[in-house]
């Protein structure tokens, strides 16, 4: 037997041959490209992780400063609020012990009438001190406007008694006031 050479069938294999080389190749790239991808996914993915993480580390720092600012703020308000009504009760202190040194003035100058008048303006002038007082200073309010009220009652009697204690009442309200 004779062998006969048939080229078709030899070209037929071989391009069967190289087809499956090719599919296989194919393969074997999309096989290392998915492979690669799945690397290149896995850090991008680890990245995002840390990214993430990192990030709320950073958002809770934020928060945790921004609410000790906060606490900072209200304690500062806080303090700049006491200081405002400090000032303001000095201030009334003050307009109160100038209507206590105006009744004495007018009480050696016998003017009863208007040494009463200025009186009871100074009282009255410490009801607005008190609302801006902490509650050791009201109570030392409190008791110049009943000290006050007393000197009222001993102007018509003693009006030599009632200066003398005028003088002693604008000075300890004068010792308040510098406190």
């Amino acid at each position: 037997m004779i062998l006969s050479k048939n080229p078709s069938g030899k070209i037929t294999s071989l391009l069967l041959i190289v087809l499956i080389l090719i599919v296989v190749a194919f393969g074997v790239g999309y096989y290392l490209c998915l492979v690669r991808f799945d690397e290149k996914f896995s850090q991008q993915n680890d990245k995002f992780n840390e990214f993430e993480s990192k990030y709320e580390r950073v958002l809770s720092s934020i928060h945790s400063e921004q609410m000790e600012i906060k606490a900072y703020i209200k304690e500062k308000e806080g303090k700049a609020q006491e200081e405002t009504n400090q000032l303001r009760m000095m201030s009334i202190l003050l307009k109160a012990k100038g209507e206590i040194i105006t009744s004495k003035i007018s009480l050696t100058r016998d003017d009863i009438k208007t040494s009463l008048e200025h009186l009871d303006s100074s009282i009255v002038v410490l009801r607005k001190a008190f609302d801006f007082a902490d509650d050791n200073t009201k109570e030392k309010i409190e008791d110049f406007r009943l000290r006050l009220a007393t000197i009222k009652g001993i102007i018509e009697v003693n009006s030599f008694k009632a200066q003398q204690e005028l003088d002693k009442l604008w000075r300890e309200i004068d010792t308040l006031i510098q406190e």
